[in-house]
């Protein structure tokens, strides 16, 4: 069974990082980015609930490639401000800010699992598309 990127995306979008994991990461994934490697489900659920602490992180796919073992997408991927979050690691953020980051991400899978994240980015802003209003997340 192959990974359902659909569902996957949906199940970021709802901003449930505990069953993001839980659902779509196997117990021993990797993510490696060019700032860090995060070993485990465990360790990726709380790097994820630190950077989503007053933000709403929303992918919106722009180009989905996907065979049996790998999916590479471009996502740009829009960061939504609940709170003040000045330290956001892609510039402070009050309340209702809006940044978006255009990634590259490579899945490798193992089934319906990621068992390796490797993603870069882009600059803030640089080749994204325009957010859409996020006004219902920020309240």
């Amino acid at each position: 069974m192959a990974l359902d990127f659909k569902a996957y995306v949906a199940a970021f979008q709802a901003g449930d990082d505990d069953g993001l994991c839980e659902r779509f990461f196997t117990e021993d994934a990797v993510m490696a980015t060019a700032e860090r490697t995060i070993l485990g489900r465990a360790a990726l659920r709380e790097f994820l609930r630190w950077a989503h602490t007053d933000v709403r992180e929303v992918p919106r796919p722009q180009i989905i490639l996907q065979d049996e073992n790998h999916l590479t997408a471009e996502i740009d991927m829009d960061f939504v401000a609940t709170g003040d979050r000045p330290d956001f690691p892609f510039g402070p953020m009050k309340k209702g800010d809006v940044i978006t980051v255009k990634f590259f991400a490579t899945y490798t899978l193992r089934g319906d699992r990621v068992a390796y994240l490797k993603t870069c980015r882009w600059p803030v802003g640089v080749g994204t598309t325009p957010a859409p209003d996020y006004s219902h997340l920020a309240g």
